[in-house]
């Protein structure tokens, strides 16, 4: 009997199998048999299509690695579904693993006691083997997938709820070193509170916009139409407020009003000048020019200091990225900055560079259109 033959004709003893391996681990222990056999019926349908499917070397060869094809229009197969139910039911990863080990030994036993083996019945077994592979490959992707969803859930749950608390505090702080009835020290000492509460808000921005980002999100925009010169003027005089030794230097020239989100906007430029005060030279220059022509206003943000290498500058703008020599940030960021820029930029419908060398130091070059694209 072949192979495909026989996982049809015993599919129930087969899926008992499935169920009872699934159950004896300990989040199956309270779960229904559908729940526990989930889609194991569609998966084992599928392996048992495939075996008898004509196949070439190459594709033997990528299934082999996980990446067999996969369905017209994007749709879910079972082995996604399964993986994605296994996330949610609370399986580790090694448990859901071991689930599709247990299958491959329960079908290759089963079928190698009721048939003799031969060279076809070798053949079939490794087709058999290729289809398990594919659809572990592709819970595994899904089951991953999950994992990550509800990671940024929780983190995006959490910052939200710390805006209040921390808002508080910030107030509180800045009232007190404010008055009048308390010396000179202790006003001095709610000071720092309110600085250390603000850079603590400026981070949580940051992370819920990751998280948002992550969770598929896009920003959301408040637009109108504004100077952008004017937007790097006030950040500029906030950046200038904090007595840094290095030196910030402004020009601008041409028509630079545009349809934007102020608000946004602003963030993307404190955050190109935050990130040359952290790595450019301590006691360098950093200019900010802003040029508008009749379609797009560019902004550059340009610092002295050592280069950015090219591997780096490869992935600059993904999140949580930093070169292994770079020292631990010490100045309020999670290191989400640039990885922001790039998103502002990109809802606005604009383009994010970067160039470093040793001999001009370093430039980020934002492009936006004046108006939105259609």
């Amino acid at each position: 009997m072949r192979l495909a033959t026989f996982i049809l004709d015993n599919i129930e003893p087969i899926l008992k199998q499935w169920e009872d391996f699934a159950r004896s681990l300990q989040p199956g222990r309270l779960m229904t048999v559908a729940a526990l056999r989930d889609d194991a019926e569609e998966m084992l349908r599928f392996i048992a299509a495939d075996i008898e499917t004509v196949q070439s070397q190459a594709q033997q060869e990528q299934k082999s690695v996980g990446r067999g094809p996969q369905l017209a229009d994007g749709d879910d197969s079972a082995a996604h579904d399964h993986g994605k139910a296994r996330a949610v039911d609370h399986f580790t990863f090694s448990e859901m693993v071991s689930e599709y080990r247990a299958l491959r030994a329960a079908v290759t036993h089963m079928w190698l006691d009721s048939a003799g083996v031969d060279s076809e019945s070798v053949n079939q077994l490794v087709r058999f083997n290729e289809a398990v592979d594919q659809v572990l490959a592709e819970s595994v992707v899904r089951f991953a997938a999950t994992l990550e969803n509800e990671s940024d859930l929780f983190t995006a749950s959490i910052g939200h709820d710390l805006r209040n608390p921390l808002n508080s505090i910030v107030s509180s702080s800045e009232m007190l070193a404010q008055s009048s009835l308390l010396p000179d020290a202790e006003r001095a000492a709610a000071k720092r509170i309110a600085s250390s509460a603000l850079r603590m808000a400026g981070m949580l921005a940051e992370l819920q916009d990751f998280s948002r980002s992550r969770l598929g999100g896009l920003l959301h925009l408040s637009l109108e139409h504004v100077s952008v010169a004017q937007i790097c003027r006030d950040v500029i005089a906030e950046i200038a407020a904090m007595h840094l030794p290095c030196t910030l230097r402004f020009a601008e020239s041409g028509d630079t009003g545009a349809v934007v989100d102020r608000k946004r906007i602003g963030q993307l430029i404190s955050n190109l000048v935050g990130n040359a005060v952290q790595h450019g030279s301590p006691f360098g220059v950093i200019s900010v020019s802003v040029q508008g022509d009749k379609e797009h206003v560019r902004v550059e943000v340009h610092n002295e200091g050592p280069k950015i290498d090219r591997a780096r500058l490869e992935d600059i703008f993904e999140p949580l990225h930093r070169a292994a020599s770079e020292p631990p940030r010490a100045s309020g960021s999670l290191g989400l900055g640039l990885y922001i820029v790039r998103r502002v930029t990109v809802a606005h419908g604009g383009t994010v560079s970067v160039t470093s060398t040793e001999a001009d130091g370093t430039t980020f070059v934002v492009v936006i259109p004046r108006t939105p694209k259609k």
